[in-house]
């Protein structure tokens, strides 16, 4: 069995699609060219895919990552040029490369997440826009709500943020670099983060990378045993 670790763009002709639709392109692609995605084993198996972490529907990206575990080895200098064709238009591969199997989850290794996003600028000054981020950063604790169909969830979304800076305006609209935690039970979504500076909804989320943890797994398993962070490993 192999373990592949793929980085792919979503551009916008794929920007409705959502994470199971590109879970399921992935595995569509990998068996229609000759390489098996292995299935999990029980009484309903299904593909053994993950994605780093869920990209909002409408969203665009130059910099996703999926880990897809193989039936048999495939040589790497061929699988981009081999699935590309068969991918649906919008989700392209740019690069893969081979991830120990028993190395950690792809999710459990994402920390951040970086963003462009642009919102209308009419009756917005950039002053006005500064001075919610500062605002904003300077406080300790930012009460949030998610809303998704009938539930509600409450939380607190300035632990989340990492860092926003107003770095210029494109056409009609500001933009916004944006770094947000991206952890499996701490993240932080752009839309969100917009609503809680009290601007305007987005015209355009962009992300722009996913970083994971680099931490070698022997010094994690150290510091999960209670050491000091800077202990040597």
């Amino acid at each position: 069995m192999q373990r592949l670790r793929f980085r792919y763009r979503v551009t916008a002709a794929a920007a409705g699609l959502g994470h199971r639709d590109i879970a399921n392109a992935w595995v569509a692609a990998l068996d229609g060219a000759g390489m098996r995605v292995a299935r999990t084993q029980g009484k309903r198996p299904g593909p053994r895919i993950s994605l780093a972490a869920p990209l909002s529907l409408g969203a665009t990206s130059d910099w996703e990552l999926a880990d897809v575990y193989l039936e048999q080895a495939a040589p790497l200098r061929c699988i981009i040029e081999a699935i590309s064709p068969l991918m649906p238009p919008g989700i392209e591969p740019r690069a893969v490369e081979e991830v120990g199997p028993a190395s950690p989850s792809l999710q459990s290794q994402v920390r951040w997440a970086e963003y462009e996003v642009d919102v209308p600028s009419a009756g917005l000054s950039g002053d006005h826009v500064c001075a919610a981020i500062d605002s904003f950063l300077a406080k300790d604790s930012v009460p949030a709500e998610h809303r998704r169909e009938h539930r509600v969830r409450q939380y607190d979304i300035r632990p989340l943020v990492l860092d926003i800076v107003l770095t210029g305006e494109v056409g009609n609209c500001h933009r916004l670099f944006l770094r947000l935690r991206a952890e499996q039970d701490n993240t932080a979504r752009a839309d969100q983060t917009l609503l809680a500076l009290g601007l305007p909804a987005p015209v355009r989320i962009h992300r722009v990378r996913i970083q994971l943890d680099e931490t070698p797994p022997a010094v994690a398993a150290f510091r999960r045993h209670g050491e000091p962070e800077d202990a040597d490993a």
